[in-house]
């Protein structure tokens, strides 16, 4: 009898879970995460469940797009500027415990450090962002990169090491950006 339902019961029912159901459920998830900011532009979109820590401390811009699975610890302070593109699975953190304090591993106190990140940002998926790092208008952080210093305007960063492997055509980014052809603003339904 269990196998029976293993093998010709629940397929069917996960086929028709993830045909007609997870996308909607994630999208739910996406509007009811977005409640939670409350410092936020217009056009904003959260494409399925993030875990927002301490949102009363998180900023965004017009046009931004958080995807699925992200997690924005804004103890110390998260400021994500206009237009900019946050993949799947990113852990962006703004404080960190303190390690040099009366307690081991860590006390229980925070050391606050805010995370800025600039106009028109790119973020690969599962990218991990640490406490104190500024990324400027017009970045581009690769899959998996691992981002512990600040990224200058137009780089294009890769890796745990944080190669920059090119640079935007900045002048072009600016253009865009005047003109808004801003793909969020373009495909608001995206």
């Amino acid at each position: 009898m269990i196998s029976f339902f293993f093998e010709k019961i629940l397929p069917h029912f996960l086929f028709l879970y993830e045909r007609f159901f997870m996308y909607r459920i994630r999208y739910s998830w996406g509007i009811a995460n977005l409640k939670k900011i409350k410092n936020k532009g217009h056009n904003v979109k959260v494409m399925g469940y993030t875990r927002f820590l301490d949102p009363d401390n998180i900023t965004l811009g017009n046009h931004v797009r958080i995807g699925y699975g992200c997690f924005l610890f804004g103890k110390g302070g998260i400021s994500i500027g206009d237009c900019t593109i946050l993949s799947r699975n990113i852990t962006i953190y703004s404080s960190n415990h303190d390690f040099k304090d009366n307690m081991i591993p860590y006390s229980d106190e925070y050391i606050k450090k805010p995370v800025t990140i600039g106009k028109g940002v790119w973020i690969g998926m599962n990218v991990c962002i640490t406490p104190g790092v500024t990324i400027k208008d017009g970045a581009i952080i690769g899959m998996g990169a691992v981002i512990s210093k600040d990224v200058n305007e137009g780089e294009i960063v890769v890796g745990s090491d944080q190669r920059i492997i090119s640079n935007r055509d900045m002048d072009k980014f600016g253009r865009l950006l005047k003109e808004e052809l801003i793909y969020a603003k373009i495909y608001p339904n995206s």
